[in-house]
């Protein structure tokens, strides 16, 4: 089969590592003849062997939203030259419309989610443009959860057959580098780290764990020395902010960043700390629960639908809109060994109920792929 995989709008967070480990899988695939179209991001982390298997390979700009329709327009003509059997668009919408029969997977939970956020006038009309684009594709369409399946049903107006479900996983070399240096790296000992592993969006509510540690500094019966870990550019703005309001807070001496990390080195960070977590208000899927299982560090995560139906009784949970719910629940997974290490093991049972590996999931992938296109 000749396919057509665009994966030139996802640049950073999670989106990378699934684009990443799509390309990789196919590159190597004697079933495809691949037509690969990728941005910088992902080239610059895609392996030399991947791009050396990949016949059709072509580089997009990361553009900003009010030039995507025409990047779409090249990726038509790249679709117009080579006539795929079929398109994969990785992470939607595509602003453009293949002739082929398209696949595209689907990442924008905050989408589902505008009665229940604070969203403003820009983002709303940003969404309406984005519902639109999937509606006038009629594509089919890839979540990774049962309850995005039924929401976004619900919000496109799409039939439910036209919308299919394979759960998220880790990355090949998230798993690799966690073998690799699990005996090498062990977490600290002389203080409780806590990673926030991601890049910064609003919906994060990565704001909320830096007032959460007013009330960790505060607290008398807190006796761990504790240091909250982010993943964000040093040089960024979102840093900066972040780092401004930790300062006006007295709680700066707590957080660090170690900026921005690439796809294949996560692993060793979170082997190096105590626990992760996860404070956002919505999402449509995350790989930070399966690497955090698959890292054996316990989770600390929102209460809230996705999170339950996806980490059950592995992970300590608070309520993401109270500091001081988070504070409590830091403390508590931070205070109790023992609820660390039932935390963990339970981890070890959800990974294997409720995501594929990484092998596993191409494989879902592949036959999907197959499937549709035989339609």
């Amino acid at each position: 089969m000749k396919i057509l995989i665009d994966s030139s709008i996802v640049s950073k967070g999670g989106g990378v590592q699934v684009a990443l480990s799509i390309i990789e899988n196919i590159a190597t695939d004697e079933n495809f003849e691949v037509i690969c179209v990728v941005n910088t991001e992902i080239d610059k982390q895609l392996s030399l062997s991947a791009k050396s298997n990949i016949e059709h390979y072509y580089v997009e700009n990361i553009e900003p939203i009010y030039r995507k329709f025409t990047q779409g327009k090249r990726i038509s003509l790249i679709e117009q030259k080579h006539k795929p059997d079929f398109v994969f668009v990785v992470f939607g919408p595509a602003y453009w419309k293949p002739k082929a029969k398209t696949l595209q997977g689907f990442a924008l939970g905050k989408m589902l989610y505008e009665k229940e956020l604070n969203i403003g006038l820009k983002e709303k009309i940003l969404n309406i443009v984005k519902k639109r684009i999937f509606q006038w594709s009629q594509s089919y369409l890839l979540v990774e959860t049962d309850l995005v399946k039924t929401k976004l049903a619900n919000y496109l107006g799409y039939l439910p057959e036209k919308i299919f479900v394979i759960g998220n996983s880790y990355s090949p070399n998230f798993k690799k580098n966690v073998v690799a240096n699990e005996e090498k790296i062990t977490k600290k000992v002389d203080f409780f780290q806590v990673l926030v592993p991601g890049s910064y969006y609003p919906h994060k509510n990565l704001e909320r764990i830096i007032f959460s540690l007013i009330y960790i500094k505060n607290n008398q019966n807190f006796n761990n020395q504790i240091k909250v870990v982010f993943t964000i550019p040093e040089n960024s703005n979102e840093w900066s902010n972040l780092l401004i309001l930790a300062k006006e807070n007295g709680v700066d001496h707590f957080i660090t960043t170690v900026g921005f990390v690439e796809n294949s080195k996560f692993a060793e960070l979170y082997l190096q700390s105590n626990a992760i977590i996860c404070a956002s208000l919505v999402e449509s899927s995350t790989a930070v629960f399966p690497e955090a299982f698959l890292a054996n560090r316990p989770l600390i995560v929102s209460d809230r639908p996705f999170a339950k139906e996806l980490c059950e009784d592995a992970a300590v949970y608070f309520d993401p809109l109270d500091e001081k719910s988070i504070a409590n629940a830091i403390i508590k997974l931070a205070n109790d060994e023992k609820l660390q290490q039932l935390l963990v093991e339970n981890g070890q049972k959800i990974l294997l109920k409720n995501y594929p590996s990484a092998d596993q999931k191409w494989s879902l992938q592949k036959n999907l792929i197959t499937r549709l296109y035989s339609k």
